[in-house]
């Protein structure tokens, strides 16, 4: 299957910038150069040196994705996307489990701005097991999309899934609400550290209906990174 994230030179691939320091971050923007338009800015990276990495993709002209999954008082994700917006950000990421009240004062606060909201649902890390210390008596199959109608309803554009929940939400979603799917392996490979549960190739991501692909340790634990990006759809 020929894809048509391929032809679009990569334009749909987001890498996570899942490293410790700017510096690392920073070579690896040099390195994959004009391959890789969009760039995520995780907890991890951003807590020590978030503004300057989000300055540094300004330079290099990316578009920048900070995913720090907010989820607080309603006034105070407000104020926090509201603040992401003025510093120029396209993506960012809310929880979707904060309620429709936090999720529509997220919506308010990126207002006439380029910023696109995108709503967490479940992350690919997660256990159903875990869910019967909540008492929880749904499954992640009947909840992903009832938190993805929440989204909807506050007028978010689009939610972080799992390519196994993808295929089934494109069939209830709007037209042009984007499917945001991390835990993506190319080759099905696993990475150092492995800890997402529900992974993907990025053919099967693409074949579910999935808008944007994040990439992280395939790419960035690789030792030649960009090579590793001109192979993400290579068959096993």
């Amino acid at each position: 299957m020929e894809s048509r994230y391929y032809l679009k030179n990569l334009d749909n691939i987001i890498v996570a910038l899942d490293v410790d320091h700017r510096d690392q971050a920073f070579r690896l923007i040099d390195v994959l150069g004009e391959k890789i338009k969009t760039y995520k800015v995780g907890p991890q990276l951003f807590t020590r040196s978030g503004p300057e990495v989000i300055d540094y993709l300004h330079h290099s002209k990316k578009q920048i994705f900070v995913d720090l999954k907010l989820h607080d008082t309603p006034q105070v994700v407000f104020e926090t996307i509201k603040q992401l917006a003025e510093m120029g950000v396209d993506f960012a990421t809310v929880h979707c489990l904060g309620g429709k009240k936090m999720l529509e004062a997220a919506s308010q606060g990126c207002r006439n701005s380029k910023l696109k909201l995108l709503g967490i649902t479940l992350l690919t890390s997660f256990d159903p097991m875990e869910a019967t210390y909540w008492d929880w008596e749904t499954s992640a199959e009947k909840s992903v999309p009832r938190l993805a109608q929440l989204a909807q309803e506050a007028r978010l554009k689009g939610i972080v899934c799992s390519v196994s929940e993808a295929a089934s939400l494109r069939r209830i979603v709007s037209p042009g609400f984007l499917l945001v799917t991390p835990g993506i392996r190319p080759q099905k490979k696993e990475v150092y550290l492995e800890d997402q549960r529900r992974i993907a190739s990025p053919e099967e991501a693409i074949a579910s209906g999935a808008d944007y692909l994040i990439i992280g340790r395939p790419i960035i634990q690789n030792r030649d990174p960009r090579l590793a990006t001109d192979k993400i759809f290579e068959r096993a």
